[in-house]
């Protein structure tokens, strides 16, 4: 409740805050309308190490489609101590069943959407929704400690691999001002996306008997607690293949050039 009243709160506040900014605008703010098409580079993905840049193009008189495409090169996780405590309670634990120094992963996602801005000015002026789809891959890579090997004396990590491709659905709002002749400043509040994503990793490490029905007892256990998962378990390795639910939040601070 007290999330929903905040939002709520946020939201209310950026529609009045629209309105009076447009009221108090002086003439030479007015903006251009033989200006159709924006470029713009968010900010604040840049603090997980993420590149985005989005193109906007007015349709209508308040309309507009764009596109954002962000690249995540290949490293290793940001914010790890937050992480490592969501997955583990006790972190003072040296064999920790989940350690994010361990991971690395890249991403590239790719989401189309369209726009309508509320405010007398048009496109590209004053507060705004959105509807956006998403499409992203994930490439993770993985040692996974499985403690099953450890009690058969054998190597505990094993090297895990693979593709994480998912798509979503959601909306975000957010306000965007004209700070300049050809610039903008585009707020994207907060938003969010909801969609499912396609699992699949394996290991290619050769596993002896023993080993095999060590961690078959382990992919029994996963499967009682993900009904979509599909674990396989051979002398070659392990696969893990299914689907699960995928979500995502959207806000940012992006620099636009219009043209």
């Amino acid at each position: 409740m007290k999330l929903t009243f905040i939002l709520f709160a946020l939201f209310y506040s950026a529609i009045v805050y629209t309105q009076d900014l447009t009221s108090t605008q002086n003439d030479s703010h007015i903006i251009n309308p033989s200006i159709e098409n924006l470029v713009k580079f968010n900010l604040v993905p840049l603090v997980w190490g993420t590149g985005s840049l989005s193109y906007e193009r007015k349709i209508a008189n308040q309309w507009a489609i764009g596109a954002t495409l962000n690249y995540r090169p290949k490293g290793k996780a940001p914010f790890k101590s937050t992480l490592q405590k969501i997955f583990e309670n006790d972190t003072s634990n040296k064999n920790l069943t989940f350690d994010v120094d361990k991971l690395k992963y890249s991403n590239f996602s790719f989401a189309p959407e369209i726009k309508f801005y509320f405010g007398k000015k048009g496109a590209f002026s004053g507060f705004y929704i959105a509807a956006f789809a998403k499409i992203e891959t994930t490439k993770v890579d993985y040692a996974y400690r499985f403690n099953e090997l450890l009690l058969l004396n054998k190597d505990p990590d094993l090297p895990l691999k693979g593709n994480i491709n998912a798509f979503s659905g959601g909306i975000y709002c957010g306000i965007q001002w004209n700070i300049g002749k050809n610039f903008y400043l585009d707020w994207q509040i907060i938003g969010g996306n909801y969609g499912f994503a396609n699992i699949n990793i394996s290991s290619n490490r050769n596993l002896t008997p023993d080993e095999q029905i060590a961690l078959n007892y382990f992919a029994k256990d996963l499967k009682d607690n993900f009904k979509n998962m599909e674990y396989e378990v051979n002398e070659d390795g392990i696969k893990i293949d299914g689907k699960m639910p995928w979500a995502g939040l959207r806000t940012g601070l992006s620099i636009a050039y219009s043209f």
